[in-house]
């Protein structure tokens, strides 16, 4: 996410002054930011889930994938009739650090890790069938 942020810098950045060198590397570095961001994501989902589950699990992951892109994208379309690009790349750009903020938070939430520490526990204190 740290990755996807810092490409969503550079590419309002390259949009504010017009320079393109830094528009491709940004759209690069943003683009390698997502995919890292959803192939871990992705990874951290199907851990521990059987094969009947991962159907329904990719299924939810698409779905929520494409509402997040289509849904900004149509508001994005009715917007630019008011605002110009930067100032919708402007926009993206503070949604994108809501989510980066988020991300944080979320990987740093002690719960998490007691969960995943209770759950492990559990395996190992049951007896297996």
């Amino acid at each position: 996410m740290a990755a996807f942020f810092a490409g969503w810098i550079g590419i309002i950045t390259a949009i504010a002054t017009g320079a393109l060198p830094l528009f491709i590397a940004a759209t690069i570095v943003a683009g390698a930011g997502q995919g890292i961001a959803i192939s871990g994501t992705t990874r951290s989902l199907l851990s521990g889930s059987s094969l009947a589950d991962r159907a329904p699990i990719f299924a939810v992951v698409y779905l929520l994938s494409y509402s997040g892109a289509t849904i900004p994208s149509l508001i994005t379309g009715q917007l630019a009739n008011a605002f110009s690009l930067p100032k919708i790349a402007l926009g993206y750009g503070a949604f994108s650090l809501v989510a980066t903020l988020f991300t944080v938070i979320a990987a740093r939430n002690p719960h998490t890790d007691t969960i995943s520490q209770h759950d492990e526990c559990s395996r190992q204190i049951s007896p297996s069938p």
